[in-house]
């Protein structure tokens, strides 16, 4: 198939696709006569499995450790790296719960106080935002 149509199965612009062969993410098309560039369904494959990389969180200049010689994923170095990905995203989580707490805390704060009719002093706001990490 030609990039086009290659485009339109992965749902991908041909720019993109021209931009992961440069990148080496998408290995060199085949050229036909004319000069345009033949893919197999490989190339679908390689694009549905970078797709899904990044919606795991992997970065383009990841994704190039990952591919073996034999055009598939590296095991060991995918493992590796979901692996460090995981305590990343616990990490990111913590810090997300934590950044809630320190909102709904502001929240019920703020509530209170004007509920009395008055602002929150300066003093105040400082005591609460000495205890978030935002």
């Amino acid at each position: 198939m030609r990039i086009g149509e290659l485009a339109k199965v992965s749902n991908l612009p041909a720019s993109t696709i021209r931009f992961y062969e440069q990148k080496g993410l998408l290995p060199l098309a085949e050229r036909s006569q004319g000069g345009f560039r033949v893919y197999d369904e490989s190339a679908v494959d390689r694009l549905q499995l970078i797709k899904f990389a990044q919606s795991l969180g992997f970065t383009l200049d990841e994704l190039p450790t990952f591919f073996s010689k034999e055009q598939g994923f590296d095991h060991n170095e995918l493992m590796r790296r979901l692996e460090q990905k995981y305590q990343e995203v616990d990490v990111l989580l913590q810090q997300l719960l934590h950044k809630k707490q320190c909102m709904g805390e502001l929240i019920r704060v703020l509530k209170a106080t004007w509920a009395r009719g008055e602002c929150l002093d300066k003093h105040q706001l400082a005591k609460i935002l000495a205890n978030t990490d935002f």
